[in-house]
């Protein structure tokens, strides 16, 4: 795996997937550079790839990218997001309610939970969104470890659910 970018280290590389279950290399390796990382998450669109043994094991989740951010962004994050979005659009220039709009397509839970922030309709979102949205143990918003039916589906811990 790549290590570093532009001469700045990214993240320690790991030396063996010996013990890991998920299912291919590439994605044992993942896991793998995440455990050496001390990652808490793995921010994916392919969450299922990953085996919940290995997750479980190192106190990690793998989370679709539209469910974490729908789950910890503040609307404040979320507009200034979208502003800089709009900001560097040039070909052609979008405005951020324009933005917000396409994000519909990729991301319906993001723009579901900031649907009050423009004033705009999301266009709908693409027929292959991923069934599976969450694996692991770790709370998307604080961490915390889940071991409750809801809280392992929805990847929230009781402190969070609902909010």
């Amino acid at each position: 795996m790549r290590i570093e970018i532009l001469g700045t280290e990214l993240s320690p590389a790991a030396q063996s997937t010996e013990g890991l279950v998920t299912g291919t290399v590439q994605d044992r390796l993942v896991v793998a550079d995440a455990i050496r990382a001390g990652a808490h998450y793995l921010i994916t669109t392919d969450v299922d790839d990953f085996a919940f043994n290995d997750l479980a094991t190192h106190g990690m989740s793998a989370v679709n990218p539209d469910h974490f951010m729908a789950s910890r962004f503040t609307e404040q994050a979320y507009m200034e997001g979208v502003d800089l979005l709009a900001a560097v659009q040039r070909n052609p220039a979008r405005t951020a309610s324009e933005i917000h709009r396409m994000l519909g397509r990729r991301h319906p839970r993001l723009v579901s939970q900031f649907a009050d922030a423009y004033d705009t309709t999301p266009v709908p979102a693409d027929p292959d969104q991923p069934s599976t949205i969450f694996r692991g143990v770790a709370c998307i918003r604080c961490k915390a470890h889940l071991d409750d039916a809801a809280g392992l589906r929805l990847g929230l811990c009781p402190a969070h659910v609902g909010l």
